[in-house]
């Protein structure tokens, strides 16, 4: 008994010791013989009932159990790194909940006769282990490794787990992310102050891992803006963008035959277990089909519950935008509408089926362009959750090293994609909408870079008036001549036409302010002033201040009726060309995508035409005014002359009513209401307060409840009373920086 007690005790030892220092054995050899019972729970039967402790898996159970066994000749290795990657999720699982083993499940569990007392004494001192040591029985494998153990099994917990607990913990780790870099400003030491960002980075991209696929997908769009996040945020972001730690190549097997309906074997003449990238809804193995190299992508597990939980935050932090946003820019933007849109094309993108339609309808729109790739679809091994296509490696067109090796034209490139953007939007309004750097590639295909689109999931549409109304838009701005041709009601009519401009808003101001940047917009690409990012900061900040006093007025009327409103699809075009901007800038130091797309919009002439000929005969007419328009207005002109002189006689006999706007004399009303509000709270919150005080005061003994009362509410109106002295102050300096007197 004595001896017996002796091995119980180191083996419990070694058993807290080897999990804490990261050595626990492969799935093949928890498999041991404790007297005459026989516990089997390697490979895929750790999920099955037989186990004697379902709930938390034999693994914990391997180290005492082998210490009472009989001597075995083979020795155990320590596991390698491969050996980590492929755990079965229930031991994943096992690992990621060991702290949260309660002893009440154990005695329970013991009674019952699941387990055996020596059973029962490994998991108990395992649970005081894990709560003395802490839980980083993994500290010795790679982060990456860590990653593709734990990361599906917090998602599917997270999935099924609480929605209040989700939003706190969504709040929390941004307000955590937030502080951190706030904390930042006061180190003035250029090392240290990278250094830290470095670990706070390493933290983002690791909190955005663990908070599932939603949130992976905003860091990737994060990582392409170079020009907003700092080099360190960047680098870490990076590795998001086809980088996501992937799942067991078992698993993956198992979807395809479910979905496919056969075994792998019968399926593909191979299929490599192992994938070759991982993204935030699966991951791509390589495989060959008919003789024929292939990429199967296949879906994660869980992820309808995911996203359940996620959009009902999104939701409600749409309508709370939708109350905060003080829309002072003009823009009228529908959050709600925004979230709406957002979440049908999440919903589509978890569908392979969509994405193969996607892919074939892109194929077939850049079918006549050698510079741009897009693989083939093999529809008959496509399903929901398993798409087939050809398979085309490429670089990332963001590894500058490697394209500069490879000999490509890095400026052809960023030129390229902004112009296969252009191709998309205004000749077919069909768009990729997640154009991150690990969604296009570039090879050798042609000299000096082919672009290669993989990723079809989240694609968008723009049709009718929407997309016409873009055509004329951009024309509008191309076409504009401050001396010959004036298309700013043009611009206007089709910023209407697209639903972006209220066709019942006052026009004087919005004319004044397009007729202004569209002037500015021609004499740049005319050479005749500098482009403002080629400025210095200093010049840079001289015309930003002189276009606002000289703008003023009709940049704050503008900011105050809200005319415009921004379509939701329009939400997914700003996050591509943002996506393409950064991509753009990280091959050309130089890249301004105003610049590039000049060339493209003669074509775009064309399109509206027919003809290179029949577009150049209308630019010729309307400089020369002979077109049926200006024709027109010629013999049309005695007439309108008449009208004139009715409309001034009717003026004259008061039977015609003319509004004035005085844009001064609304910006001082709008102060007089916020002081003389401020007044009356300041009034309210003295009395409330004073008389609270008084009440409390004669009562001789506690305050009575009225009284408490009273104080209060002069406290909250002395809260609403400092915030409208902050709003005075707020527009005082709004009024400053555009010239307007108070």
């Amino acid at each position: 008994t004595t001896m017996r007690t002796t091995v119980l005790a180191v083996a419990v030892a070694v058993s807290l010791v080897a999990d804490v220092r990261g050595f626990l054995p492969a799935p093949s050899i928890l498999s041991s013989q404790v007297g005459r019972r026989t516990l089997s729970c390697s490979g895929s039967n750790f999920a099955q009932p037989a186990c004697p402790f379902p709930k938390h898996r034999p693994a914990v159970l391997h180290t005492i159990m082998t210490a009472t066994a009989e001597p075995k000749t083979d020795e155990t290795k320590a596991p390698t790194k491969e050996d980590m990657e492929k755990l079965p999720m229930g031991f994943t699982n096992m690992l990621s909940e060991i702290e949260t083993i309660r002893t009440r499940d154990i005695v329970s569990a013991y009674k019952k006769g699941a387990i055996g007392k020596r059973e029962a004494s490994t998991l108990t001192l395992k649970r005081a282990g894990a709560k003395i040591f802490g839980t980083k029985t993994l500290s010795r494998e790679s982060e990456a490794s860590k990653n593709a153990v734990f990361m599906e099994g917090g998602w599917a917990k997270r999935g099924k787990g609480s929605g209040l607990v989700r939003t706190i913990e969504l709040y929390s780790f941004g307000i955590k992310i937030i502080l951190r870099e706030l904390k930042l400003r006061k180190v003035e030491d250029k090392a240290e102050k990278s250094a830290a960002r470095k670990e706070i980075a390493r933290d983002l991209r690791q909190g955005l891992l663990e908070l599932g696929p939603t949130f992976i997908k905003l860091g990737q769009l994060l990582s392409t803006r170079i020009d907003i996040l700092t080099k360190e945020y960047i680098d870490e972001l990076k590795i998001l963008q086809d980088n996501v730690p992937g799942f067991s190549g078992d698993s993956a097997v198992a979807v395809i035959e479910k979905e496919l309906g056969r075994p792998i074997d019968k399926i593909f003449d191979s299929f490599d277990k192992r994938p070759i990238a991982a993204a935030s809804l699966g991951q791509v193995h390589r495989a060959v089909l008919d003789g024929k190299e292939v990429a199967v992508k296949v879906q994660r597990t869980g992820l309808d519950d995911l996203f359940k939980n996620d959009l009902q935050n999104l939701k409600f932090a749409a309508k709370v935008f939708d109350k905060l946003d003080p829309k002072n820019d003009g823009a009228d933007r529908d959050w709600v509408a925004i979230y709406e849109e957002s979440a049908k094309l999440l919903y589509q993108e978890i569908d392979y089926r969509n994405e193969a339609k996607n892919a074939i309808r892109f194929r077939t729109q850049f079918k006549g362009i050698d510079w741009i790739k897009v693989p083939e679809v093999y529809e008959d091994y496509t399903s929901s959750r398993v798409i087939t296509m050809e398979y085309v490696p490429s670089v990332k067109i963001s590894d500058v090293d490697k394209i500069e090796e490879m000999g490509l034209d890095r400026l052809k490139l960023a030129e390229r994609s902004a112009i296969s953007y252009l191709e998309q939007l205004s000749r077919h309004g069909f768009f990729h909408c997640d154009p991150h750097p690990g969604n296009i590639g570039v090879d050798a295909g042609i000299p000096g870079g082919r672009l290669v689109y993989y990723d079809f999931g989240m694609m968008d549409e723009i049709t009718g008036d929407l997309k016409g109304g873009l055509v004329d838009l951009i024309l509008g701005i191309y076409e504009f001549d401050p001396d010959t041709k004036d298309t700013t009601k043009d611009v206007l009519r089709a910023a209407e036409r697209m639903g972006i401009l209220d066709p019942n808003a006052d026009t004087v101001p919005i004319q004044r302010i397009a007729r202004y940047f569209l002037n500015d917009f021609a004499n740049a690409n005319a050479g005749k002033r500098e482009w403002t990012k080629d400025k210095s900061k200093e010049d840079a900040a001289e015309e930003r201040k002189a276009r606002r006093a000289e703008l003023g007025e009709s940049l704050l009327s503008v900011g105050s009726d809200v005319p415009f409103k921004f379509p939701p699809t329009f939400t997914f075009v700003f996050r591509a060309f943002t996506s393409l901007d950064g991509i753009g800038k990280g091959l050309d130091s130089k890249y301004d995508l105003t610049k590039l797309t000049v060339p493209y919009l003669r074509k775009l002439s064309e399109m509206k035409y027919g003809s290179e000929t029949k577009a150049l005969a209308v630019g010729f007419a309307e400089k020369t005014g002979l077109n049926r328009g200006d024709i027109f207005n010629t013999i049309k002109a005695p007439k309108n002359m008449a009208y004139v002189a009715g409309t001034l006689e009717r003026m004259e006999r008061g039977e015609l009513k003319v509004r004035v706007r005085a844009l001064e004399a609304e910006q001082r009303l709008q102060r007089l209401e916020l002081i003389t509000s401020n007044t009356n709270a300041a009034m309210v919150a003295g009395l409330l307060l004073n008389t609270g005080i008084v009440l409390s005061a004669i009562s001789g003994g506690n305050p009575p409840l009225f009284a408490r009362g009273l104080v209060w509410a002069g406290m909250a109106a002395t809260v609403k009373w400092a915030s409208g002295v902050l709003k005075v102050k707020q527009l005082d300096k709004k009024l400053s920086n555009y010239n307007v007197k108070k």
